[in-house]
């Protein structure tokens, strides 16, 4: 049985994907292709658009990270599920990039999908805190 002769191969797509790569400024040895910091990088540069805070957050607990984004959300006037929002498509940007540069093993993918469920459950039990304290103080 022959195959069609209209299906690209495998070197074909491989070509195309690092051409759209690098098109997109997603080639070179400064880019971060690693699921986490490139997710990381992501959450800082949404964060720190204007470059003015510095932030690193490669090192970060997952509380703090989730505190940073609550106070940038709250200086954008954000609620709890636009931040919620915010993080899920950084997410899903980072799981389609990781995919497309190889990268993306099971446990990797695993790493990523609980440290992103770990930011959101402190956002969550932040958010809720801080509403008992203002509870509390009125």
């Amino acid at each position: 049985m022959k195959q069609p002769q209209n299906l690209p191969s495998t070197l074909m797509i491989a070509a195309e994907v690092d051409a759209a790569l690098a098109a997109a400024g997603l080639t070179g040895p400064q880019v971060e292709r690693e699921a986490v910091p490139l997710f990381l990088s992501f959450i800082e540069e949404m964060i720190d658009a204007e470059g003015k805070l510095s932030l690193h957050l490669l090192h970060s607990s997952p509380r703090d990270i989730a505190k940073s984004l609550l106070v940038w959300a709250d200086g954008q006037g954000m609620g709890e599920q636009s931040v919620l929002d915010c993080v899920a498509a950084h997410l899903d940007e980072t799981l389609l990039l990781a995919r497309a540069h190889g990268t993306l093993s099971d446990m990797k993918r695993r790493k990523l999908l609980n440290f992103n469920q770990q930011i959101v459950d402190f956002i969550s039990l932040l958010l809720s805190q801080s509403a008992i304290s203002t509870n509390k103080g009125s």
